[in-house]
């Protein structure tokens, strides 16, 4: 069996050199990269000129500074986010992407659509993909400073609509206000009808209900009963809170009994449906409750 040459022993040896300062050398370089804190680029990554690209901008599959291995994405464009390490460019183009929304008139109820009757038919319940809200004057009188604040006043109307038989009673609210939140936040704006329980139109919208004059005046109760009434309301026609008044102690308050609240009047269709004047909150008035 032939053995090896001189010259071959020394050629395994340089190899053997060579392979050990290639090791040494790439050990090196990473203590750089750990070091200062420098990306490692493949060299597909570099411009021609074979300077690797900014690493404030861009990153790659490979060892990190920190030592994690990280996934190539570019900031370029975008922004980063640091919650998720996603970014918002990607985000807008996923959601442009991805499934359809909501689409008003193709008959389905999807996204914050109350209803879809697929047509565009006037006055059939569904306007503009929202449904028709009932609104009407409870049949019951309370005093102003025994409402039971908004809270109280919101369950008074869902009790009544509830007994009432009214669909979805347990959405209704009470338009009523305080000096901290107003009817109007705390309502719903809906692009559909407010109609009364007999269905007549009261407003087209939330824009028809805050304007005035109204289509129709609100005084049919719960009951589908005709109610010449005054309601208490603390509110605006525009739906904010009325300017310098005591509203009942908050309308639960027994100290507010000698105090005012606004009131309106339920056979008027100008602002004073709304509000009127203030009265004394011993009085038992009513109030206007609206389906959201």
């Amino acid at each position: 069996m032939p053995t090896s040459s001189p010259a071959g022993a020394s050629y395994r040896s340089l190899g053997l050199w060579v392979g050990l300062c290639a090791a040494c050398a790439v050990e090196r370089i990473d203590e750089i990269i750990a070091e200062h804190g420098v990306t490692y680029w493949p060299s597909s990554s570099s411009d021609d000129s074979g300077v690797p690209y900014d690493t404030s901008t861009s990153t790659t599959s490979g060892t990190t500074s920190s030592g994690v291995v990280g996934t190539e994405s570019s900031m370029s464009g975008g922004s980063m986010d640091a919650s998720n390490g996603s970014s918002s460019e990607t985000s807008e183009s996923s959601s442009n992407t991805g499934e359809p929304g909501p689409v008003c008139g193709n008959g389905v109820v999807e996204g914050g659509e109350t209803c879809d009757d697929g047509n565009e038919v006037p006055d059939d319940g569904c306007q503009a993909c929202a449904r028709d809200s009932i609104i009407f004057v409870s049949s019951e009188v309370y005093q102003g400073f025994a409402v039971g604040g908004l809270l109280g006043a919101d369950q008074r109307c869902r009790s009544l609509a509830a007994n009432a038989n009214l669909p979805r009673f347990e959405t209704f609210k009470a338009w009523l206000s305080t000096p901290a939140t107003s009817a109007d936040e705390r309502l719903i704006h809906s692009a559909g009808r407010y109609v009364l329980v007999n269905g007549i139109v009261v407003a087209s919208d939330w824009a028809g209900l805050t304007t005035s004059p109204l289509l129709n005046p609100i005084m049919v109760d719960e009951n589908s009963q005709t109610q010449d009434y005054v309601a208490w309301t603390g509110t605006l026609g525009s739906g904010k809170a009325t300017p310098g008044a005591n509203f009942c102690g908050m309308w639960d308050d027994k100290s507010g009994e000698t105090l005012f609240g606004g009131t309106g009047l339920t056979s008027k269709l100008d602002s004073t449906w709304s509000f009127f004047e203030d009265a004394e909150c011993g009085a038992e008035l009513s109030l206007y409750c609206v389906e959201q």
